[in-house]
């Protein structure tokens, strides 16, 4: 089932997710490793903005994306992640922060735990 691509739809993606036996959480892991804007679309409730948006990600930026997401979920952790609510989206003054981007990008991370934190913000157009 698609989810809505806000807070709530996002946490309860990842409640599902964390929920699988782990041979098919490693399953759906791949799968979003292996095509993270298709997994999106699979996954959320996107509208067409969203989507092109993802796939106008830089690719190395995707694949770290992915990468990081898929071997924190599947150590277990819950994904943190916010997006602000705004009336109307502007594409041209989104910003997407990701904290511990590096950390997670090997499966297996070292002895300091770094949380990955998603944002989506809008900055003011007129300031």
């Amino acid at each position: 089932m698609k989810e809505n691509f806000n807070n709530a739809g996002v946490a309860q993606k990842v409640v599902t997710l964390l929920a699988l036996p782990l041979a098919d959480r490693a399953l759906e892991m791949q799968l979003l490793k292996d095509d993270f804007a298709a997994w999106m679309e699979q996954n959320f409730i996107l509208k067409s903005h969203q989507v092109e948006q993802l796939h106008n990600l830089p690719d190395d930026f995707r694949k770290q994306l992915s990468n990081a997401i898929s071997n924190y979920l599947m150590q277990g952790n819950v994904l943190q992640f916010q997006k602000d609510e705004k009336e109307e989206e502007d594409p041209e003054f989104k910003e997407l922060s990701v904290h511990g981007l590096e950390q997670w990008q090997d499966e297996v991370v070292g002895m300091t735990f770094t949380p990955l934190f998603i944002r989506i913000s809008y900055r003011d157009p007129h300031r």
